[in-house]
């Protein structure tokens, strides 16, 4: 009875792991922010204290805020145009 949705469960549980538009270019911000923050030592776990996001003509403005457990934080700007990313602040 269940058999033939299961497919259609699948496909909606994978849409709602994959992030997308915004959210997707603010988890692509937080991991240039923590490679920043962090560099290539391991790290625990990041939190974000603000985040906002703003469209301006064909780029997106992703404004982050990260704290880290062990104390340090790291505020940053990224650009994103056609998705990918353009600059990092």
């Amino acid at each position: 009875m269940l058999l033939p949705l299961l497919p259609l469960l699948l496909a909606g549980i994978a849409r709602a792991a994959a992030p997308t538009g915004e959210e997707a270019m603010v988890q692509r911000c937080r991991g240039e922010l923590e490679d920043r923050l962090f560099g290539s030592g391991a790290h625990g776990e990041t939190f974000v204290t603000a985040k906002a996001v703003e469209h301006q003509g064909d780029a997106v403005i992703v404004k982050l805020n990260l704290a880290s457990g062990e104390g340090r934080t790291i505020a940053g700007r990224c650009i994103l145009r056609d998705g990918k990313l353009f600059d990092v602040k």
